[in-house]
């Protein structure tokens, strides 16, 4: 087991590159974003990316990156807190602000405070402090992310937050992942989520109702075949998946595997839901080995709170109280499947 950190000079300034090595795993992170770059599992690429450092650091696409204070979606023009309206600016569209604002977490370079190499793990903290009324949340709120690699193939993410005043927190992580060797797309991927609910929304993303999946195309309880569900969500307005599910189990609640390449990843969160994306838009810029325009290149599996959940009285509401500990992990588990 082995870290390596370097200081490189980017777009952004000067950052830490930090590699985490196992024996049969390397994951690649940037302090800017407190992010993942990549990971790799017996040297094959697992996530989708821009190819440039610097596009990678500056892509509103949020590849790998930390989101916060607030994943997902916050409705305009504010919300309230012990009666207490705050401002919700809109970012992204008109009716909601995205992913923590207009420079989230996300945009924000991370001081690395801890790294441990131990036998079986290596891992690294990176601390970022957000000041009382940036992006017009209350409170000066301290967030430590925690990267441990074992030898067990996981990439486990331990998320640390505290506030000196009451305030939203919903930190999550916005890896793309593709596990092809050649990354045209993810249909012939396998997925399935151990959720019977979902977020039902309209095309503005603000939330309806939570419904149940059954007899839908968010049945994924049992293993389903990516591209045939997509194709039955292409003709909406979200052109594929962008929705949020609620897991109805603590544990092992996520499992995407690629039968061409025989890799797989199982996702295990203290989470109640998952948002997940299916790359329905075009990318900005090139993406490492896709050779068209991004769309369906990719899947992000977003475990949070329920996104603006503060606006509806059934969701958690994702308000951290005063001097109250934030603590939450998010596990991406490899495995491989032998070839028959």
């Amino acid at each position: 087991m082995e870290i390596v950190r370097k200081h490189i000079l980017t777009s952004v300034g000067e950052i830490e590159f930090i590699t985490l090595k196992s024996k049969d795993m390397q994951v690649e992170l940037t302090s800017f974003g407190a992010a993942i770059y990549q990971i790799y599992l017996d040297q094959h690429e697992m996530l989708v990316g821009p190819k440039d450092m610097n596009t990678f650091l500056e892509s509103k696409s949020y590849y790998g990156k930390t989101i916060g204070r607030v994943s997902g979606r916050l409705v305009v023009p504010s919300y309230q807190i012990a009666g207490k309206t705050y401002r919700v600016a809109p970012v992204g569209a008109k009716k909601t602000n995205l992913h923590g604002g207009k420079v989230g977490f996300s945009f924000k370079n991370f001081e690395i405070t801890d790294e441990k190499v131990r036998q079986d793990a290596v891992s690294v903290t990176m601390k970022y402090v957000s000041q009382n009324l940036e992006e017009d949340f209350p409170g000066e709120l301290t967030l430590w992310v925690t990267y441990t690699l074992n030898d067990l193939l996981e990439l486990k993410i331990d998320y640390d937050a505290k506030s000196d005043q009451d305030t939203l927190c919903n930190i999550t992580c916005h890896p793309y992942f593709n596990f092809q060797k050649h990354k045209t797309n993810i249909f012939k991927h396998e997925l399935s989520v151990q959720a019977s609910q979902y977020l039902n929304i309209n095309e503005d993303y603000l939330i309806l109702s939570k419904d149940s999946v059954e007899n839908k195309p968010f049945d994924m309880r049992k293993k389903i075949i990516l591209g045939e569900r997509i194709q039955q969500v292409l003709k909406t307005s979200f052109y594929g998946f962008d929705h949020t599910w609620i897991f109805d189990q603590n544990k092992n609640q996520v499992d995407l595997y690629d039968p061409k390449s025989n890799l797989g990843l199982k996702v295990d969160s203290s989470y109640p839901c998952i948002v997940i994306y299916t790359h329905n838009l075009p990318a900005p810029t090139q993406l490492e080995q896709v050779s068209h325009n991004g769309i369906h290149s990719s899947i992000a599996l977003e475990c949070q709170f329920e996104p603006g959940g503060i606006h509806h009285e059934y969701l958690n509401s994702a308000i951290l109280k005063k001097d109250e500990k934030y603590k939450q992990y998010i596990s991406y588990k490899f495995y491989r499947k032998e070839s028959f």
